[in-house]
């Protein structure tokens, strides 16, 4: 009797050889698209957390708890999505070998080779339900009580150069040098909101220092000068040798205990609390939450019923339309579910109705796909739409060949390049698909909440080049061991390397393809992600619902030697509101401020309107009032735009202009140098991915190479996550700039070649 047929088995389903294989094959894509999907996402937040806590001033030491507590919930987003893709590759590759036509002949049925699929979705389902139901709850209170205690602990006395700490309630402070330890500081530059308007405070030097209790702040000045106002038009001077400042840092509001909300509430709470009469949550939004939770964990035993059929149903390569249609479905039923949620909780449905029709459609679809395709396999209504729509492509004219044009004949390099370029490219296109799949199940109801379906396309378009800048390295490196598998299966290395064809002359044969992704990837990094981000962003904060938007802070920033501070800026960045001015001499002392109501870009630079100019003599201030007057400065609106925008990441223009003295600095130098240092590192990514994945280029078509492709799937996981490490790093100013935007890259390069090396040896 054929194995796994199903006479062979008495029980409803035991574990066999044929399980086994599936399930082995099924583990290392599933890994890998999961691990890839996990530390684009997880990078992403590192880079912006590191972000928000140097502008509180927090200590970078709680960066990987809060980072910690990210993991289960990007975790539970990437699973089902991940689970999905790695079934199709599975069929994918089955079916190249022609292994699925010999398991179906040797009498095993359809639903016998579904069922380890099957079994796999159990399980991933059942970690679904622990993510969503007990982690993720605690997780978020965790991430919640991570950053309370962070922003909660103060400013920490340590003050990164030219970074503006907000150390208290309306007070500002910076320092245009400081030491190893943020506590030795040089050009200090300090401003409290007072009753009256405001006392600023220039000095030379200064030492920080936090008092025992860790709830003052000391700090000890030399060289400088205090100018606070003292009531309408009149400001007093004072010139100091040695002066002590002192200032209480600020606590934020209490924790709230977990449980306030229902994301923080494990299914048994919501079960508990949703029997309570006195709930304090209501219990159509706990019933909601509950329901959407069961329904999306519920979901994930269904997948592989959707995944083989609409992966078989366009056989041969031509598998793309079966997953856009699975990517669709997925995408319509998480859409539902998000959008069912929102109506359960204002009471416009029945949560339990809503929920569990929406999983019952989705079952439906599965079953009648899944159904549909058992006597013949491969064979669904949906493919029969596609093979008509093939048919008449395949009618039209087509060119006859020429003598101009021999047909058949190509070099072995374009012959590599080629199918290194179309396995690249198909990657890519998945990875990017995944992504912007899990980016939407987060963001679906904050875009929804903001204007309409059509805003999720605009969402996804500003998405797109940084999810291409996270995936390209990643895609190199699925595409080329995709490449040299098949290409070794086929037999096709055997009589390359036979032939005299080392490691490197393939290497050199497909770094066209990674050279053109370097290029590609650098472009978009360094000049397009920052735009789309900033775009985005911009409108994000404009169309955010009345109770969730927030007033702009006023941005502080340095141009020109001199300290600028604006309340708001218009979309375009060409009128700046509520403007101050402190400008300062060689030495750093303040020797004139301006404010002014507003200022406006033209033909002739920027106007300052509205003016009260107060110039600072040896002894006294002086102010006067202009209705309009110049303001020669370097600023440019885009740098404005930019600023306001809340955009995290920055060109290499911006970085050399704010670096040189050309621009607005806002942020340490060291952010600015890391940015410039890694404009090139990253463009070496795709080749280095390249260098990883040639050891699965080794051995012969019956070897096993399972080791290979996993040695080089988490070498390439490594070098991303340590790559995104030490840029985190050098950003904080942790690591020199120069070691941080190239250690990785230089240190996997050397070892991807000291591996070649042995091999070739």
């Amino acid at each position: 009797m054929a194995l796994g047929a199903p006479g062979a088995y008495k029980s409803l389903w035991r574990p066999s050889i044929l399980d086994g294989y599936i399930l082995r094959m099924l583990a290392a894509p599933a890994g890998a698209v999961l691990g890839v999907t996990l530390v684009a996402f997880l990078l992403d937040q590192t880079l912006h957390l590191i972000d928000q806590l140097a502008a509180n001033g927090a200590h970078l030491g709680y960066l990987f708890g809060l980072v910690a507590n990210l993991v289960p919930y990007e975790l539970g987003l990437a699973l089902p999505a991940s689970f999905f893709v790695s079934m199709f590759i599975v069929i994918a590759r089955l079916d190249e070998e022609s292994e699925i036509d010999a398991i179906l002949s040797g009498g095993v049925s359809f639903e016998r080779m579904v069922a380890p699929l099957v079994f796999a979705g159990v399980v991933l389902g059942v970690a679904s339900l622990l993510l969503v139901g007990y982690l993720q709850p605690y997780s978020r209170f965790g991430y919640r009580a991570m950053m309370n205690a962070a922003t909660d602990a103060g400013w920490t006395a340590r003050l990164d150069p030219q970074v503006f700490i907000n150390a208290g309630p309306d007070f500002t402070i910076s320092a245009d040098e400081a030491g190893p330890t943020g506590r030795r500081l040089k050009g200090v530059f300090i401003r409290r909101k007072t009753q009256t308007g405001e006392t600023v405070v220039t000095a030379t030097e200064g030492r920080l220092g936090l008092s025992r209790d860790q709830k003052t702040t000391e700090l000890r000045l030399t060289g400088g000068m205090i100018l606070a106002d003292s009531g309408a038009h009149a400001a007093r001077l004072l010139r100091f040798a040695n002066f002590s400042d002192r200032e209480a840092i600020d606590a934020n509001e209490t924790l709230r205990p977990r449980g306030g909300n229902e994301e923080e509430l494990t299914l048994p709470e919501l079960l508990s609390e949703g029997a309570r009469p006195d709930a304090l949550i209501p219990k159509r939004v706990l019933q909601a939450e509950l329901y959407a939770r069961l329904a999306r964990s519920f979901a994930i035993p269904l997948l592989p019923l959707l995944a083989l059929p609409l992966a078989m149903a366009a056989k041969r390569g031509r598998r793309a339309p079966g997953m856009i249609i699975g990517a669709i479905i997925l995408v319509m039923f998480h859409h539902g579910i998000t959008l069912a949620k929102g109506f359960a909780e204002q009471g416009l449905l029945d949560p339990a109705v809503a929920m569990g029709g929406l999983f019952g459609i989705l079952a439906t679809v599965a079953l009648w796909l899944f159904l549909s395709s058992r006597r013949r396999p491969g064979e669904t209504p949906i493919s029969g739409v596609f093979m008509r729509l093939e048919s008449w492509f395949d009618r039209r004219p087509k060119a006859a060949p020429t003598a101009m044009k021999p047909q058949g004949v190509i070099s072995l390099s374009t012959y590599l390049t080629r199918i290194m370029a179309v396995r690249t490219t198909a990657a890519a296109l998945a990875l990017i698909g995944l992504l912007q799949l899990i980016d939407l199940l987060e963001r679906t109801s904050g875009i929804l909440a903001r204007g309409g379906i059509l805003d999720i396309g605009r969402w996804m378009l500003l998405r797109m080049p940084f999810l291409f800048q996270e995936v390209a390295p990643f895609a190199v490196l699925g595409g080329a061991i995709f490449t040299f598998s098949q290409l070794s299966r086929s037999s096709e290395l055997v009589v390359m390397r036979i032939s005299g064809l080392s490691l490197f002359e393939i290497f050199k044969r497909t770094l066209p393809v990674a050279l053109a992704v370097a290029i590609l990837d650098l472009a978009v990094a360094d000049q397009v992600t920052p735009r789309a981000e900033q775009a985005l962003t911009t409108w994000w904060n404009a169309t955010a619902p009345g109770g969730a938007k927030k007033a702009p802070a006023p941005r502080w920033f340095r141009i020109d030697g001199n300290v600028v501070m604006a309340k708001t800026s218009d979309a375009d960045g060409q009128v700046l509101r509520g403007v101050t001015i402190y400008e300062r001499d060689s030495h750093q002392a303040l020797v004139r401020r301006v404010q002014a109501e507003r200022a406006t870009w033209g033909t002739g630079g920027w106007q300052l309107h509205n003016a009260t100019i107060t110039d600072l003599g040896l002894e006294r201030a002086t102010l006067m009032t202009v209705v309009e007057t110049g303001w020669r400065t370097t600023l440019k609106p885009a740098d404005t735009a930019r600023m306001f925008a809340a955009a995290y990441e920055i060109t290499s223009g911006t970085a050399y202009r704010s670096l040189f003295g050309k621009g607005p600095v806002d942020r340490s130098p060291s952010q600015f140098k890391t940015r410039l240092f890694r404009t090139l590192a990253e463009g070496v990514a795709p080749i280095i991915m390249l260098l990883l994945a040639l050891p699965t280029a080794l051995g012969h078509s019956r070897s096993n190479r399972t080791g290979q492709i996993i040695f080089g799937l988490g070498c390439g996981l490594l070098y991303l996550v340590s790559d995104g490490l030490l840029t985190a790093m050098g950003s904080a100013g942790i690591l020199p700039p120069l070691a941080a935007a190239w250690g990785a890259p230089v240190a996997f390069a050397a070892g991807a070649i000291t591996v070649l090396l042995y091999a070739e040896g």
